[in-house]
């Protein structure tokens, strides 16, 4: 349990620090709208309610996966699959460069 509970400080503090990273900033903005734009074309093309359509957006992304939601459109599933693949790079890419504020010395790891 200690070791969750430091792994989180350490998780935390890094996403702080990571905020003062203008390339952090701009990952994090650009996921943001990456999110809310499936949101939107979820919300319309499926009829999703807003929490749905952003949830199946961030599991999308996130490649966790969830039989329970899953488009029916043909559009819907067209856009999932680009989605999907310039997505996932793109969070990738934020938890990638959040590993890198990670530790106890506030500085960026470069290895």
């Amino acid at each position: 349990m200690k070791s969750l509970i430091t792994g989180l400080r350490d998780l935390f503090s890094g996403f702080v620090r990571g905020l003062h990273d203008p390339e952090f900033r701009a990952i994090g903005f650009l996921l943001l709208v990456a999110v809310a734009t499936g949101a939107v074309f979820f919300k319309w093309a499926e009829g999703w309610s807003w929490l749905d359509s952003a949830y199946f957006s961030v599991v999308s992304l996130t490649t966790v996966g969830d039989a329970n939601i899953a488009p029916s459109a043909a559009i819907s599933k067209i856009f999932t699959m680009g989605y999907s693949l310039a997505g996932i790079g793109l969070m990738l890419a934020f938890v990638s460069r959040l590993a890198s504020f990670r530790g106890d010395d506030g500085k960026e790891d470069i290895d």
